[in-house]
């Protein structure tokens, strides 16, 4: 019973949805033309910048001041090359995106979750094949870096 507890209280790492647009508030929402394939997403983190500060009289520790700014780490999407697939290509460095990108989380049977996150005003700045190696067997991997705003945390 433990075991179960355990596996049903965390998310799966390897379920999720990666949506253009609004993300949806149903199963029934989701159409073919917001669906964009992706098989590994990666920097989906913030960080707040800090100062110590000594002062005299406080030895044991400084004040810790924080900069009125955060640090937003490069989106990084990534998806084996599908040779029919035309929409990658209007992806180019420099390309404005705006708060198009939505990354849902599934549950084990694949319905949607709340925890949702959204992707604001974005530019791609860097679009990657991998290394073709005709003496290798693995899939041909494209790699998009987008640069944001912010990332918004629905729960």
């Amino acid at each position: 019973m433990k075991k179960d507890f355990i596996q049903n209280s965390y998310a799966a790492d390897y379920r999720f949805l990666v949506m253009a647009g609004q993300a949806p508030a149903s199963r029934a929402q989701i159409t073919e033309e917001k669906k964009m394939r992706f098989s590994k997403v990666s920097g989906l983190e913030c960080t707040m910048e800090y100062e110590d500060l000594a002062e005299g009289g406080r030895n044991h520790a400084p004040h810790i001041l924080t900069a009125p700014h955060k640090k937003h780490a490069p989106l990084v999407l990534e998806h084996g090359i599908i040779p029919a697939e035309s929409r990658f290509a209007k992806l180019k460095p420099g390309m404005r995106l705006g708060t198009w990108l939505t990354v849902i989380l599934l549950d084990a049977r694949g319905q949607l979750t709340s925890r949702i996150f959204w992707i604001t005003d974005g530019i791609v700045t860097k679009r990657e094949v991998g290394n073709l190696d005709a003496l290798g067997n693995s899939i041909l991997v494209e790699r998009f870096e987008i640069v944001h705003d912010g990332i918004l945390y629905a729960e």
